[in-house]
């Protein structure tokens, strides 16, 4: 029972809610486990985006109001009644028998209101008792409060976003992450949106800043965009996965796009030991 995080420093710029649920979906489709995915943010949001958005002809005689997300588990905190058999009755299904989500507050702002460090706490506990993996999007930019803090007290992994902008990658290596103040906590960095033949390569990267640490790619993919601005994430993720083994075996070929989501979800598992490693659907996973 493990929580990732999700962050990056860049506000709506490195990719990391769309990484969040490409992720997802991706240890979804090759792993057994329960798995959720959710966000701080307000509902439509963040890992959203992508996603597509039920929507109820009002004259529709079958129509029923059925609240979920943060919304409702919030009521059951104060009632004392959220746990592990109740939760997953609020959340949105993504993969049949394998994918929830919990989805964002119908409040407005950076942070909705509703949200406060407590019902972080129980709730991500909750569902670490019902659910084998947490995936949380903890959104990007400065805003970090007191709710993305207990979101991160509460992890055992931080997976950061970065770009090759070298104005961004300064900023950030030269200043106090918020994550430094949790010096235990494993950092698994990503360059998103990454060209091969930029200078600001990856060896050029870890020269320039001394970094040692976790460093994975993602090329930018038009193919992806184009899914996540019509909301077939879903979709365009499990093709790109059953592709993404044959990719592999061409030599000499650059890390595509389906294979760097691949390492970076293999890679998340080694690092939190997860069991999901022991169930994987197939050897090269």
């Amino acid at each position: 029972m493990s929580t990732i995080l999700f962050w990056s420093p860049i506000k709506g710029a490195s990719g990391s809610s769309s990484l969040a649920a490409a992720v997802a979906i991706t240890l979804g489709n090759l792993y057994r486990g329960r798995l959720l995915l959710t966000h701080l943010g307000c509902r439509h949001t963040g890992i959203e985006s992508g996603f597509p958005i039920q929507e109820y002809s009002m004259d529709d005689p079958s129509l029923q109001i059925q609240e979920g997300g943060w919304d409702a588990v919030s009521r059951l905190v104060l009632r004392g009644t959220l746990s592990r058999e109740n939760i997953r009755n609020y959340t949105a299904p993504v993969l049949e028998h394998t994918l929830d989500m919990l989805e964002g507050t119908s409040g407005f702002g950076a942070t909705p209101p509703l949200l406060s460090p407590n019902l972080v706490r129980v709730v991500i506990d909750t569902a670490n008792q019902y659910y084998d993996l947490t995936l949380i999007d903890a959104g990007s930019g400065v805003g970090w409060g007191a709710v993305q803090h207990e979101a991160c007290a509460q992890a055992k992994l931080a997976v950061l976003s970065l770009t090759q902008n070298m104005r961004e990658l300064d900023a950030y290596f030269d200043s106090v992450s918020p994550l430094s103040t949790y010096s235990s906590l494993p950092l698994l960095i990503v360059l998103g949106k990454y060209d091969v033949r930029s200078q600001a390569n990856e060896a050029n990267i870890r020269r320039r800043y001394g970094y040692k640490g976790t460093l994975h790619t993602v090329p930018y993919s038009t193919k992806f965009m184009d899914a996540w601005n019509r909301r077939d994430v879903i979709g365009h993720v499990q093709r790109e996965v059953r592709s993404g083994k044959e990719q592999q075996r061409k030599l000499f070929k650059s890390v595509g796009w389906a294979q760097g989501v691949r390492q970076i979800s293999k890679a998340i598992l080694e690092t939190v030991e997860s069991d999901l490693r022991l169930k994987a659907l197939e050897r090269g996973a």
